[in-house]
């Protein structure tokens, strides 16, 4: 498709001129993030928040429980919840480099626009077809680009970024929700109730992350039973609470220990009473122990916004 390919063109020039080199940029726009990278990276573990990213170039791998997921040039990737994934990046250098636009998630404002078009008929989507999921992955189209190019031609002038730009992020999210791949995406984001059960939990987890917590406390949080709850956290998440809360224990203890802080103090305020364990667990997850790392590295996009790594 070449009117595709000549809108993917136009994209990637567009963040080009915005960013001043490799890595995470932050933009005028409060929710708006601009990535690039030129070089390859191997797999790694990395936690993206909650993200709206549409690639213009390059490509990367992510993995999630034996899933892979392939984000490349035309790709629209969405994460409605915190995610820790690995990923790697190839095929990129200064002539290819890695180049993507993310959106932080507002879901409030999402739900917001989902309640002004629930009145319009999108075609309907069987609830037998629609799996609960945090993950989102679809092709992008020509109209969703128009709007993505649109909004970083605001980031030219200061008074059409704070006026227009946000206007352009409500059409994003219009473009998102109805079009054609995005019925099972509505459906998903009407299920309310347990969603916002499984939300409420994994924030829970991250403000608590020295507690040990069961599943039986975690489910008793969200007035459901451990069984049910352990199911809809693991269609939601694709990883069960146990496994989700050690992932994120040990990629903000890598967080730390990038920082500076020593091992002991890393693991402890994770919730590791053990140090054997910690740097077990830790070196299981990352291929060597805590006490190896010893200055800080650069992360790859992602973290806190599509930062974490689009």
């Amino acid at each position: 498709m070449p009117e595709l390919t000549d809108k993917l063109a136009q994209l990637a020039a567009l963040i080009e001129k915005n960013v001043p080199g490799n890595g995470l940029h932050r933009t005028p726009l409060k929710h708006l993030r601009l990535f690039r990278e030129s070089r390859s990276r191997d797999l790694e573990s990395v936690t993206y928040e909650p993200a709206l990213i549409i690639a213009a170039s390059g490509s990367k791998h992510l993995y999630l429980e034996g899933v892979r997921y392939q984000v490349n040039a035309g790709t629209l990737f969405a994460l409605f919840m915190p995610m820790v994934m690995k990923c790697e990046m190839f095929d990129v250098d200064e002539n290819n480099p890695m180049l993507a636009v993310g959106i932080v998630l507002d879901r409030y404002r999402l739900a917001k626009l989902l309640h002004r078009i629930d009145n319009v008929d999108y075609g309907q989507v069987s609830r037998e077809e629609v799996r609960t999921s945090g993950i989102f992955s679809a092709p992008t189209n020509s109209r969703l680009l128009d709007a993505v190019i649109r909004l970083l031609k605001t980031l030219d002038d200061p008074a059409e970024t704070a006026v227009i730009g946000e206007a352009i992020i409500d059409e994003i999210y219009f473009r998102i929700l109805t079009e054609e791949q995005g019925g099972s995406l509505r459906v998903s984001l009407r299920q309310q109730g347990q969603i916002q059960q499984i939300s409420r939990v994994v924030e829970y987890l991250h403000e608590n992350l020295a507690k040990n917590l069961s599943v039986e406390e975690l489910a008793s949080m969200v007035n459901m039973s451990p069984s049910g709850f352990h199911k809809k956290f693991k269609e939601v998440m694709h990883l069960s609470p146990l496994q989700y809360t050690k992932l994120i224990r040990l990629n903000t203890a890598h967080t730390y220990l990038l920082e500076g802080m020593n091992v002991s103090e890393a693991g402890y305020l994770v919730g590791y009473n053990s140090p054997a364990q910690f740097s077990r667990e830790y070196k299981r997850q990352f291929g060597e122990t805590p006490s190896a790392i010893s200055r800080p590295r650069e992360s790859s996009y992602v973290t806190g916004s599509p930062g974490y790594s689009p």
